[in-house]
């Protein structure tokens, strides 16, 4: 079984590659799977997420810090608290949509895949508020160096595309 998912994903098949993945999930549950399965749900936990995103970066970026830390490794510094609070208040949504997106269903299987709220329910009953949480620290690790070098060569790119100041 999956840690995240329980035994949701213990029925899951075992695909030998994406393609092989994308045939099984047309076959057995259809085009609109193979685009939409969890697609609400994403959205859910990509929009706040973003906004804690590029809130939090915005913020660092023109506080006092900034110039303490120098044009080098404020955006390093920054990036990473971004990712942080990126997915410390959004990692609950993401365990349950990752569920939502590995269920499987078969056309014609009388067995209906949980919604958010059921596997929501499901992953309290189970584990308490502690449940939703499960993994974050490897998340947040990765998360860290993904955005800080992001903001690096974000504002690195800037600095060569931005005209001079005093023109």
């Amino acid at each position: 079984t999956n840690k995240k998912g329980g035994d949701a994903c213990a029925s899951s098949p075992v695909y030998n590659n994406e393609l092989d993945c994308a045939r099984w999930v047309v076959k057995n549950e259809g085009w609109r799977a193979l685009f939409c399965h969890g697609l609400g749900i994403t959205i859910i936990r990509e929009i706040p997420s973003f906004a804690f995103y590029f809130v939090a970066y915005g913020l660092l970026a023109r506080s006092a810090m900034a110039d303490i830390l120098g044009s080098h490794a404020a955006p390093l510094v920054f990036g990473a608290m971004a990712g942080w609070a990126m997915w410390i208040p959004t990692y609950p949504i993401d365990i349950v949509k990752t569920i939502v997106q590995v269920q499987t269903t078969e056309k014609g299987n009388k067995k209906k895949a949980l919604n958010s709220r059921q596997i929501t329910a499901k992953l309290y009953r189970a584990g308490g508020i502690w449940a939703f949480f499960d993994g974050l620290e490897p998340k947040l690790a990765r998360a860290a160096v993904k955005h800080a070098v992001t903001f690096w060569v974000y504002e690195v790119l800037m600095g060569f595309l931005r005209p001079p100041s005093g023109i």
